[in-house]
């Protein structure tokens, strides 16, 4: 980032008394030393002849400029980020905050229009502050939607949240490959939406910032760190995708102990909301405001507000850019919301977990946690699929030479997130009877205010418990989603939400996970030599011991404890398996889930092939191998 002095606009006068006096004026210039630019200026939305340009300062401004080409605009849209805060986990250099605060965040958006397929034109951005200095940005390139045929490096990734691996892992692909053309994220971008750090700044050791890391500015942030991430958003549009780190939970900064992660941990399901609402509407919208109804429900359940907030994304579905379809080049690319949210394996009744709310809540539902809700339906009587057929329908869709799906969260594979599978909570209200046998009333989510009213309030002082069933023949992604995709010829599933390397083919579809490896929760899989056995889904939980036991409240059926959960069976890598390195003994392994390796993977549309490389970030000179390749078609 460079400065530029103002022109200057106010003088003062100094007298030097000696032998002869003599006065001379002199700029004097008011600068706020606080003010600066938050990122490097990045591309989002590309059309046939156009580019969005976007980035942030933490000053409002009274002038943006877009400089690109021959062209200059300042027909900039400035809006403020309403929900960057920041709070006494927050990790800035030589900054704390003891307290919940909020920061001026400000996003900068341009247009670049004119352009030409196949051709890309230097770029920079200015934004000047109220005291006349300007802000400008380095010189970058830009382009528009490339054209059928053009060969691409489409960079696939997923998992940031603020993981130790990711800054080595981004440095490795520009290094590697280049700059990629595009970038698909299949969501979790940082750990918590509303923490401002997260996004522009975080100085915290193995937890970098989202924007340094992708734009190659890390070691601004954190001096002395061996890498700097790689220059990638400046040159190549990103799309994203929904995850679970992307939503926050109920936004109530008045109520007493309110923090970022306590938010963000706190979702409550939007039909629960909804039913709330209709017991306080009458005190807080006497005069039935949509706006106002339709913000408590949000404020009182969960949102993706400062996600949405960040990037511009197409905006064809019903529910604008949360879900959406786009092409680029002879990409079809699908970004779909499948997300929920994640929670513990503990069934003590301690806490709420997947399977239990807390015993100390059972009449107090304002606590429960509702197990792993879905936020966004997208079985086949949602709004999500209908939007879905209509979209794999379109000529566009059908004449696209390669179709990707990108969808967060883990929809098969080894993935410690892949069980339970992604079927609707079936919560269950559990009595006892005289004999004290349990009487169980079932109710699968969502409910409606009817449901809830008439059903579950009135049996909240008579509940001894209150668990969650995932059942495994209701997994709406393999019931309703993969058939859907299958039948009209689908090629990649990109997913994350594991944090780990795995692909799966069934029939011409491929699944693959490629996220931010280098923090992993497990690959739960048993080999047949022996050598590499992982029962972490049966070791790490007193869940386990309750499916394994006499009288278990949850069935072993539906709950596998290795393997997909389908049992797809998964490819294994085509050149060598990463995980030798781990340990030498182990046979040929079809994945990588480590916490020192990391992999990232890139398709090529010129070959039409996935390739898939690994590293070890802990050696600055390791080798960059790529380890697997398969095609598509």
């Amino acid at each position: 980032m460079k400065m530029k002095r103002p022109t200057p606009r106010t003088f003062g006068v100094i007298c030097l008394i000696s032998t002869v006096t003599a006065c001379t004026n002199i700029e004097v210039t008011k600068v706020n030393p606080e003010n600066r630019l938050l990122t490097d200026p990045f591309l989002q939305l590309p059309t046939k002849n156009s580019v969005n340009v976007v980035w942030f300062s933490n000053f409002k401004g009274i002038e943006h400029k877009l400089i690109y080409g021959e062209n200059t605009t300042s027909d900039v849209v400035t809006t403020r980020l309403e929900r960057m805060m920041e709070d006494a986990s927050s990790k800035q250099f030589g900054k704390s905050h003891d307290k919940l605060t909020y920061r001026s965040v400000y996003r900068h958006e341009a247009v670049a229009t004119g352009l030409t397929q196949g051709e890309r034109v230097d770029y920079s951005i200015t934004s000047t502050d109220r005291d006349g200095f300007e802000f400008s940005s380095s010189t970058y390139t830009l382009a528009p939607e490339p054209g059928k045929g053009q060969a691409l490096r489409i960079l696939l990734t997923s998992d940031f949240q603020s993981k130790k691996n990711v800054v080595a892992n981004y440095q490795k692909v520009v290094e590697t490959v280049g700059i990629p053309d595009a970038v698909l994220f299949a969501g979790d971008f940082v750990d918590v939406p509303d923490r401002a750090s997260e996004w522009f700044d975080q100085s915290k050791v193995d937890a970098p910032a989202f924007f340094p890391a992708l734009q190659g500015n890390h070691q601004k942030y954190l001096p002395g760190s061996p890498y700097n991430g790689g220059e990638i958003l400046q040159h190549s549009p990103l799309f994203g995708s929904v995850g679970n780190h992307e939503v926050m939970g109920r936004y109530l900064p008045e109520k007493e102990g309110y923090n970022l992660y306590g938010s963000f941990n706190d979702p409550h399901p939007t039909w629960f909301a909804e039913a709330l609402y209709e017991e306080v509407k009458a005190d807080v919208n006497p005069n039935s405001d949509d706006t106002i109804k339709a913000q408590w429900i949000s404020d009182n359940s969960h949102n993706q507000q400062s996600f949405l907030d960040i990037f511009t994304f197409p905006s064809d579905g019903p529910r604008g850019e949360e879900y959406f379809a786009t092409t680029f080049g002879d990409v079809f690319i699908i970004s779909m919301n499948v997300s929920r949210i994640w929670r513990s394996w503990d069934v003590s009744g301690d806490s709420k977990s997947k399977f239990v709310e807390a015993l100390s809540t059972l009449q107090e539902p304002s606590e429960w946690g509702f197990g792993e809700f879905i936020f966004e339906r997208f079985d086949k009587d949602s709004e999500q699929y209908a939007w879905l057929q209509s979209v794999v329908q379109s000529e566009e869709f059908k004449q696209s030479k390669y179709k990707v799906v990108m969808a967060h969260q883990g929809v098969f594979g080894l993935g410690d997130n892949t069980v339970p599978v992604l079927a609707e909570p079936v919560m269950q209200l559990v009595e006892k009877s005289v004999n004290g046998s349990e009487v169980i009333t079932e109710l699968t989510f969502p409910l409606t205010t009817e449901q809830w009213t008439t059903i579950v309030v009135p049996k909240l002082e008579s509940i001894s418990e209150v668990r969650y069933q995932y059942p495994l023949a209701q997994d709406i992604w393999l019931n309703d989603i993969e058939p859907l995709l299958l039948e009209n010829g689908v090629d990649l599933v990109h997913i994350g939400h594991s944090h780990l390397w795995n692909r799966a083919q069934v029939d011409d579809l491929h699944y693959l996970e490629s996220s931010n490896v280098g923090n992993s929760y497990g690959a739960y899989y048993i080999d047949d030599s022996g050598e590499y056995t992982d029962n972490k889904r049966i070791s790490n939980s007193n869940f386990w011991v309750d499916v394994n036991s006499d009288q278990p409240r949850w069935s072993a059926e539906n709950y596998p404890q290795n393997g997909d959960p389908h049992g797809r069976i998964m490819s294994f890598p085509s050149e060598f398996s990463p995980m030798k390195s781990e340990n030498e003994n182990y046979p040929d392994l079809p994945f990588v889930t480590s916490n020192t390796l990391s992999v990232f993977s890139i398709l090529d549309t010129g070959t039409g092939t996935v390739k898939s490389y690994v590293l070890d970030p802990t050696k600055l000179d390791s080798e960059v191998q790529l380890f697997d390749e398969f095609s598509l078609k």
